[in-house]
């Protein structure tokens, strides 16, 4: 967004869901609302970001609020960087954290959730050519996508399921505790469109 233009109402509307986040984590009551996959609207890079930044992704597929309200596929969900820091002399590894704070539900109202990551996965539709998707490892969760004539020449792209954990088929990355993404590189990259499976707990 260009300077001088007026507030972003998604940016406002993300630092208000990550206070009403703060405000959950704090209730006495969370309960477990279970798994649910979005895909980054932007890429991220832990060098050009800094604590508090804001994420912004998109659900995959449509989900069910435990009050019954149906959010569509699509619908943006809001979260923040809680780490970012590239490789140093002082720090052996590059490190990403981020956790989601918000689902914007169509009217523009917005429900506090606690999302953590469970699992990431590349961008299924995005060409290998000039992405981080590890080109030589074969995950149990990997989907044929080629037919037989290309499978010698192209890789398997692995897919998310509600059983998924870790990282798949992206090269040289790690999940720590907390939704840390962590990488002996310079920094740690996720590309558009990069899939993440999170693990939900909602009021």
């Amino acid at each position: 967004m260009s300077a001088g233009q007026a507030p972003n109402p998604i940016a406002q509307q993300g630092q208000a869901a990550a206070q009403s986040s703060a405000g959950l984590k704090a209730g006495t009551t969370p309960r477990k609302h279970g798994v649910f996959t979005v895909e980054l609207t932007k890429a991220l890079n832990s060098k050009k970001l800094r604590q508090g930044d804001q994420v912004e992704a998109q659900l995959t597929g449509s989900i069910t609020l435990p009050s019954g309200a149906i959010v569509p596929r699509g619908a943006d969900v809001l979260g923040h960087i809680t780490e970012a820091k590239a490789r140093s002399k002082s720090d052996a590894e590059s490190a990403l954290g981020i956790t989601f704070d918000a689902v914007l539900r169509p009217g523009g109202q917005q429900t506090a959730i606690q999302g953590i990551i469970r699992a990431v996965a590349p961008n299924p539709n995005a060409p290998t050519s000039g992405s981080n998707r590890d080109l030589y490892g074969v995950d149990l969760n990997a989907v044929p996508t080629h037919s037989v004539a290309n499978t010698l020449n192209a890789p398997s792209i692995p897919l998310l399921n509600e059983q998924s954990t870790g990282v798949l088929g992206i090269a040289n990355l790690q999940l720590g505790s907390g939704g840390v993404l962590t990488s002996s590189g310079k920094e740690v990259k996720l590309d558009s469109g990069t899939r993440i499976l999170l693990d939900v707990t909602m009021q």
